[in-house]
């Protein structure tokens, strides 16, 4: 718990910096005020619609898009549920009920826990519950993920750059420059995952030539768990299967990007598709910084980092509340399905924080 406290802070401190970076300019005053409701709109401070345009001191959405956005957000969970399948069967098969528990708890794990402690989450829970694997064998499955997720939404980035707008000159050298950041980080991490995958026994020599050096412990207890690991990545799934994960990589993340637009739309945004597609890229990269716990701040900074382009003021209200309201109804969404199994009782909450300190040194059976 001292360890899970100590990296609370420093998740905590990080988001209280991408908060600083992002509200120092907001208009808090315009932000809050009188709720009311008018034609189909939620209506914050004193606002009014003029020509369907939202004008004065406050915000308005069009509630008609949330329950679209809902449902958009719904079918993203079952992919992103169905899509780690093909991944983990070769290792291990559970039943789709088992397979849909744990991905929920530990996509709500993901989205809470500070520095991307979530990931470690859904490997723990199938090491506990099967008694089969190690953790490290599982986790090979999250890094294939996470490596695919990174290389199609840049992909995404650079397709989009060239269609944006430049009302911001500084907004698009940015954006180049961590497109380009990013496109190294995922195939640097390509070309390593490729190198474990067929030059195992180079691998476990190159850790014992180099660590060795300075603890022949530590390096054996690294090289252990890179075997595990390693034959986590041997047990990728057949080519056939492997293109069924790609496909349903690029459907995710092409109603991703259809769903952030949507909520551009509700809040009278003069954003277009692609400027959907630019700002859901922009989450993903930016996700590559250890985050805060529940994302805070982080999430919504880089959500509004293009919209600039579009000539769109970091003091906007408009823009402001579309940010929160998409991170909320997200935190809303992946908690309600992973809180689901946990107020049930079919995984506990400390079940999900022993993952976080892991030692990956038995199997699950032996954890009972």
């Amino acid at each position: 718990m001292e360890r899970l406290l100590s990296r609370t802070i420093i998740g905590g401190l990080i988001g209280a910096f991408f908060v600083w970076l992002s509200a120092r300019e907001w208009p808090m005053d315009k932000l809050t005020g009188a709720l009311s409701w008018h034609d189909g709109h939620l209506l914050v401070g004193n606002v009014s619609l003029s020509a369907g345009v939202p004008s004065g001191e406050g915000w308005a959405m069009a509630v008609w898009w949330v329950a679209p956005y809902l449902v958009l957000l719904t079918l993203i969970h079952i992919l992103r549920v169905v899509r780690w399948k093909p991944l983990l069967d070769p290792i291990v098969e559970l039943d789709m009920w088992t397979h849909n528990r744990i991905g929920a708890v530990g996509f709500m794990a993901l989205f809470i826990l500070p520095l991307r402690l979530g990931e470690l989450v859904r490997p723990y829970l199938v090491k506990h519950e099967t008694g089969k694997t190690r953790t490290s064998e599982v986790l090979a499955t999250v890094v294939v993920e996470r490596i695919a997720d990174g290389l199609t939404v840049v992909a995404v980035l650079f397709a989009v750059l060239f269609s944006l707008p430049s009302a911001d000159e500084t907004t698009s050298t940015r954006l180049l420059v961590g497109a380009w950041g990013a496109l190294a980080v995922f195939v640097g991490a390509s070309v390593v995952l490729v190198g474990m995958r067929w030059k195992h026994d180079l691998t476990v020599r190159l850790i014992e030539g180099t660590l060795g050096l300075a603890s022949q412990g530590l390096a054996t207890r690294i090289t252990g768990m890179a075997d595990a690991f390693l034959r986590g990545l041997r047990a990728l799934p057949s080519f056939g299967a492997f293109v069924w994960f790609v496909f349903l990589t690029f459907v995710y993340w092409g109603i991703n990007g259809i769903a952030v637009w949507m909520m551009a739309k509700a809040f009278y945004l003069p954003v277009d598709i692609v400027g959907g597609y630019a700002m859901m890229a922009c989450v993903v990269v930016g996700m590559m910084i250890p985050n805060s716990p529940g994302n805070v701040g982080s999430f919504w900074y880089f959500l509004l980092l293009p919209l600039p382009l579009y000539g769109v003021e970091a003091s906007s209200t408009q823009a402001i509340a579309f940010g929160i309201m998409v991170w909320w109804l997200q935190v809303v969404q992946q908690g309600a399905f992973g809180a689901w199994f946990v107020f049930r009782g079919e995984v506990t909450w400390r079940r999900v924080l022993e993952a976080t300190e892991d030692k990956d040194d038995k199997l699950g059976a032996e954890d009972n």
